[in-house]
């Protein structure tokens, strides 16, 4: 967590330079611009996704259980400030979608984790634990 906004998906790889805090897609606190701050710059990899508004990622879970077909070798990242949990359609090394879950239940979700049962589970900062998926087994 940085700035405001700009919360960053990186493919992390040995030698690489991810730039923070040069560039960021994020903002200052007061809405202001980052002083000097720039978006890109030669030697600097750019995130594989990155969410703006601010996303406040906390707890990620990658999906390779087959009984939610759909979902197989999906990313989903919980969100303290979005207050919902970002289910990453990949394609190799790039996100092609992303569907928000639970975003009515007005939560800030702390973590997710994959479940023996091949369903998703997340908890809040309430201590409320969801089940996602899998219902019908």
């Amino acid at each position: 967590m940085g700035p405001r906004g700009g919360d960053e998906l990186n493919l992390i790889l040995l030698g690489k330079n991810y730039g923070w805090p040069v560039i960021s897609y994020g903002i200052e606190y007061s809405g202001q611009p980052i002083r000097g701050a720039l978006t890109a710059k030669e030697g600097m990899e750019q995130p594989v996704y990155y969410w703006d508004p601010v996303l406040a990622s906390s707890g990620m879970a990658f999906y390779t259980d087959s009984k939610i077909p759909e979902w197989e070798n999906n990313l989903f990242i919980a969100g303290l400030r979005s207050q919902h949990i970002a289910r990453l359609v990949l394609d190799g090394e790039r996100v092609i979608g992303e569907e928000r879950l639970l975003a009515s239940e007005g939560q800030r979700f702390r973590d997710v984790a994959a479940g023996m049962d091949g369903a998703l589970y997340a908890v809040t900062d309430e201590g409320r634990l969801y089940r996602i998926g899998g219902l019908n087994e």
